[in-house]
């Protein structure tokens, strides 16, 4: 018989719990949990919510940035915000709530993105949270997210993107994150950074599990008409679950990055990213039902009159200053914002279309993170090994907007190669049901024993399938600067 989804929940909370005064990975745990587990419970003796979603019943993790209109706290990790309430769900959550999933709590993250004081505040550090940290740097905002992944902690989390913070965090800690073409997901409800890169993608053990996810999260949203409405096109009929191909990564063209942008152009970036960040954020907080602070600036003075509480002096606000200096959208940010976009249509877009290629690939996302971000493209990563010291590394899979079936049916593929994914051997002795297929033991896997979550350990290669679906590569080109 299929395992209930509060028997699930009540093992996952026991995880958390266990796990979380070492990783400090998870701000809090939603009260509502147990309601929405006992509910989907229902929902499947009545047979009243069917088809389901693969997402129902299904405990996943929020980055503490996406709200909820609960009883938790959204606060991109920092004091100034706790207390707030917002004026309603955020519209991947409300989706979420619309297929029966379970919000199971609010991960952590690097306090307001690393936009507080970047290059300055360790990845992973929030003034709620302190220092998440697994086997070594987070690395990336979404580090919360990644790190219960990679601890087994979860199942599923939902994370959120500006400038790597998806992609980078998945390279450091072996899982599986997916970041959407910017605007197939709703950026409503979620602590902005800019409208021209921010998107929100799902965080996984597997391929399979990421992608169910997405099929959970992306649409229309009026709440974010304009991008959603742009990017609803790329959606294709039947969802993204039928690209889970595993020789889907025969016969495609790939392309080798080998360069990256120059810090001028980095800088140029930045500076367009403090301007959009102060009104988005001002907008942001104005809208909410009820807060303490109400502007970027508040924010500052928060933060100046609680030093210790959020260690103003080891880590400062130097970003958050310079962004509140900025007075909006005028003719530097413009030629900035103009510039980037160039730069992703001569650059990128050209040499994809010119050699007709089906994605980019890099084994490291420091190369290709930056060309994703101010383009707004989608892109993969999947575990591809481990170093010689044991720290994992990923291979990413980036293409052009809405290029996500193509992606996936090269990640999949990969994945299915090589399942080079091992759980952190310290912690937990996981099953392949377990480490592969999180989503079908709660769709009814026949036979399953619960007790068999904690018993052995998984093979993770098959010597008589390993590369069967990496014949037929073709690897056109290397992008050169």
């Amino acid at each position: 018989m299929a395992v209930k989804a509060l028997l699930f929940l009540q093992w996952i909370i026991v995880s958390v719990l266990n796990l979380n005064p070492l990783l400090r990975s998870v701000l809090e745990i939603n009260p509502h949990a147990r309601v929405q587990a006992e509910e989907a419970d229902r929902q499947r003796r009545s047979n009243s919510h069917h088809p389901r979603s693969f997402s129902h019943g299904v405990p996943m993790l929020l980055k503490d940035t996406i709200a909820t209109d609960d009883k938790m706290n959204t606060t991109a990790g920092s004091y100034a915000l706790l207390g707030s309430v917002v004026g309603q769900d955020a519209g991947v959550v409300e989706k979420l709530m619309n297929v029966g999933a379970v919000i199971l709590g609010m991960a952590s993250l690097t306090e307001w993105y690393s936009f507080r004081a970047l290059a300055k505040i360790p990845n992973g550090w929030c003034a709620r949270g302190g220092q998440a940290q697994l086997l070594q740097d987070p690395c990336g905002s979404s580090s919360g997210s990644a790190i219960s992944m990679a601890a087994n902690m979860v199942t599923v989390s939902l994370g959120s993107e500006t400038h790597g913070s998806i992609l980078y965090p998945a390279d450091y800690n072996s899982v599986v994150r997916l970041k959407p073409t910017v605007g197939l997901t709703s950026r409503a409800g979620v602590v902005p950074i800019s409208s021209r890169q921010d998107t929100i993608g799902p965080m996984a053990r597997t391929v399979a599990d990421a992608v169910n996810l997405l099929d959970a999260i992306v649409g229309f949203d009026p709440e974010d008409s304009e991008a959603t409405s742009e990017a609803a096109q790329f959606i294709p009929d039947g969802g993204y679950k039928q690209f889970l191909n595993e020789d889907g990564i025969i016969g495609k063209d790939w392309g080798l990055i080998t360069w990256n942008y120059s810090d001028s152009i980095r800088s140029g970036e930045l500076m367009l990213l403090q301007a959009e960040f102060k009104s988005s954020v001002n907008e942001y907080l104005k809208e909410l039902a009820i807060s303490s602070v109400r502007s970027l600036a508040d924010i500052i003075d928060f933060n100046q009159n609680n030093p210790e509480l959020e260690k103003l002096e080891e880590y400062g606000q130097q970003t958050l200053i310079e962004s509140e200096r900025t007075n909006g959208i005028w003719e530097k940010e413009r030629k900035a914002a103009e510039y980037l976009e160039k730069l992703s249509r001569d650059g990128f877009e050209k040499k994809m279309k010119d050699y007709k290629l089906d994605a980019l690939v890099t084994p490291g996302i420091s190369l290709a993170m930056t060309v994703l971000a101010i383009g707004g493209y989608p892109g993969i990563s999947v575990p591809a090994g481990y170093q010689s010291v044991g720290m994992p590394f990923g291979i990413y899979f980036g293409g052009l907007k809405g290029s996500e079936p193509k992606l996936i049916e090269m990640a999949y593929a990969f994945e299915q190669a090589t399942r080079l994914r091992k759980p952190p051997p310290q912690f937990f002795q996981l099953t392949n049901h377990f480490l592969f297929g999180t989503f079908w033991v709660l769709k009814g896997m026949v036979g399953f024993d619960f007790k068999d979550l904690l018993l052995t350990q998984p093979n993770i290669l098959d010597p008589a399938r390993s590369n069967t679906c990496l014949r037929g590569v073709r690897l056109k080109l290397k992008f050169r600067g």
